[in-house]
């Protein structure tokens, strides 16, 4: 026989050798067998915003599972086993019906059969929240900061905050708030009252007065002019308009508490602490001019910030 022949077939061997050496042993057959069917969902108990559930566990051959419950406004709940029971909370609403059932998974992606399903009508919620606590956080010539809290056993509170009398923010969910423009060396009086998902409101806080302090007159520096004022494209024709601008900087306020006050074609429509966007009403159909001036505690004032734009964004 050629010995070039067998040389090459002896080398080829040897590869082939080499080359099933190194091959990865084939894994073990993917687990095709899915969980038991949980079974008997039941319901234990009740709060206006949970529902207790119990049930018979599956099993699997892998030794464990997770479970979801499913599903109250599209929301849901997965969780690891063993488990035979839970208390739901994901997406419920008081006074209302809904209707649950359990699934098993196994490690393998492998779904048992969905559960039997059980319906519900939660109870309403008369549970106000508590009375909320108010704190003064801040306090500076044309400005005050408070932060205020309150219990509630559902899963939102809202607040309103009124000064003087007047409501000052309503229907938000922040728990603190800077509060302005204000008359420097003025006292001011506060009271939050905190409303739930029930529609149950709290008593009215506390009331908490607060003196502005005096302004400085040695202060003469103007916080940095807004930068970048610009609609985003967002004026339209009814002459809505929402104004975007970087926030200015100043030498003595931080930015938090440093007021803009916003004018449309020279006419000073509002302002605002602390903030970098707000929405107002120029003249329908046309073009329209907006500033925003900086202005710090001592009343410096910064170079006004300037955009013509057109209503409805046509060109007019």
């Amino acid at each position: 026989m050629n010995i070039r022949f067998l040389t090459r077939l002896s080398t080829m061997v040897t590869i082939l050798l080499v080359m099933a050496m190194m091959v990865t042993p084939v894994s073990a057959a993917k687990d095709r067998t899915p969980p038991t069917t949980p079974t008997n969902l039941r319901v234990t108990g009740m709060t206006a915003y949970s529902v207790s559930l119990a049930w018979n566990p599956s099993t699997d051959n892998s030794g464990s599972v997770t479970y979801t419950i499913c599903c109250a406004n599209v929301s849901s709940e997965t969780f690891p086993g063993p488990a035979s029971s839970r208390v739901y909370r994901a997406g419920l609403e008081a006074g209302r019906s809904f209707t649950l059932f359990i699934v098993a998974k196994d490690a393998s992606g492998n779904y048992s059969r969905q559960s039997n399903s059980v319906t519900f009508t939660l109870p309403r919620d008369t549970t106000p929240p508590t009375k909320p606590v108010v704190s003064v956080t801040d306090v500076g010539p044309t400005h005050v900061s408070l932060a205020w809290s309150s219990v509630e056993d559902g899963p939102g509170v809202w607040f309103t905050v009124t000064m003087n009398g007047n409501t000052v923010m309503s229907g938000q969910r922040d728990t603190s708030g800077t509060f302005g423009p204000l008359q420097p060396e003025t006292t001011y009086t506060f009271t939050v009252q905190a409303r739930d998902f029930g529609g149950n409101s709290s008593p009215v806080s506390d009331p908490v007065s607060v003196t502005t302090e005096a302004s400085d007159t040695t202060d003469t520096t103007p916080p940095t002019m807004p930068g970048n004022l610009t609609d985003n494209g967002m004026s339209f024709q009814d002459g809505e308009t929402w104004l975007f601008w970087q926030q200015s900087t100043d030498n003595v306020d931080p930015q938090s508490v440093i007021r803009y006050d916003v004018y449309a074609n020279g006419v000073l429509d509002h302002s605002l602490i602390g903030g970098d966007r707000t929405i107002l009403y120029g003249n329908p159909g046309v073009f329209n001019t907006y500033q925003v001036i900086a202005v710090d505690a001592a009343g410096n004032q910064s170079a006004p910030a300037t955009l013509t734009t057109c209503a409805g964004g046509y060109g007019c």
